[in-house]
């Protein structure tokens, strides 16, 4: 569990892009996927219960065979999750 709480600010501004172009297709409410990202709730939810971050930072998402996320992307989403 995170020991912050993300701004919201920063994640319609920048995260929300990201996810938008990066994960959207797969993680959407007409999915079978456990995280639904596309509101700042489903995304806090992930952080929480599915290793976002971690599955962001390690590669593990997107899945191979899916575009590479940028580093900058990467980046941007492991420094919004820690809170900085």
């Amino acid at each position: 569990m995170p020991i912050c709480n993300p701004d919201e600010q920063i994640f319609v501004e920048l995260v929300q892009p990201i996810i938008e172009s990066n994960c959207i297709a797969c993680h959407n409410a007409n999915s079978d996927r456990n995280a639904v990202l596309s509101t700042y709730q489903g995304v806090m939810g992930a952080l929480d219960n599915y290793a976002l971050k971690s599955r962001v930072v390690d590669l593990e998402m997107p899945p191979y065979g899916s575009p590479v996320m940028s580093d900058s992307d990467i980046a941007i989403i492991k420094k919004w999750a820690d809170c900085e």
